[in-house]
């Protein structure tokens, strides 16, 4: 007698969805704070504008227009702040 051959029967995975990839989102306060030159710098406004500005000096005002770069001690936090940006 000829021998019956078995069908295995393959059972397929149902094909699991891939991983979302999860963005990462920008802290809007710093984003309003800081900005990114072509450079790689941050760019950043002055403090001790805003008042009492009575007493300060002409030129500690002046002074006080330019805006100032990131320190590096500070660019880690920057740019955890702004993952986007670089």
């Amino acid at each position: 007698m000829a021998k019956k051959i078995r069908r295995i029967r393959v059972i397929r995975k149902k094909e699991l969805p891939k991983a979302k990839k999860i963005k990462i989102k920008t802290k809007r306060a710093a984003a309003k704070r800081y900005k990114v030159l072509g450079s790689g710098q941050v760019k950043v406004g002055s403090t001790n504008r805003r008042h009492l500005t009575g007493h300060k000096s002409r030129k500690h005002k002046n002074r006080l227009r330019k805006g100032k770069l990131v320190r590096k001690e500070n660019m880690t936090l920057v740019r955890r702040c702004l993952p986007n940006s670089f």
